[in-house]
C-alpha cells in the first residue's frame, strides 16, 4: 500500500513540474495567426447574427399543414357515416 501511494505521489509531482515547462515551450502567435483567428471570429459572429435575425423573422410564420390526400377525399356531408 505504501508503495502505491509513493508511486502516485511521484507521478503527481512529476506532472506538476513538467506541465509549466511544456507550456513555456509554446511559441507566441504571429501577426498572421492573430489575423486569421480574428477573421474566423468575425465570420462566426456574422453567421450567428444572421441566424438570430432569421429566427426572429420566422417566429411569426406558422408552418403550412400539407395534406396530400386533400384532393382525393370526398367532401364531408356534415353527418357521420
Amino acid at each position: 500500500m505504501g508503495l502505491v501511494i509513493r508511486t502516485v505521489a511521484a507521478a503527481i509531482a512529476v506532472s506538476f513540474f513538467v506541465t509549466p515547462i511544456a507550456r513555456a515551450q509554446q511559441l507566441p502567435m504571429s501577426d498572421r495567426q492573430k489575423a486569421e483567428i480574428a477573421q474566423q471570429k468575425a465570420a462566426a459572429k456574422a453567421t450567428d447574427d444572421a441566424y438570430e435575425a432569421a429566427m426572429k423573422r420566422s417566429h411569426g410564420i406558422k408552418p403550412k399543414t400539407v395534406d396530400p390526400w386533400a384532393n382525393l377525399r370526398a367532401p364531408s356531408s356534415g353527418g357521420g357515416n
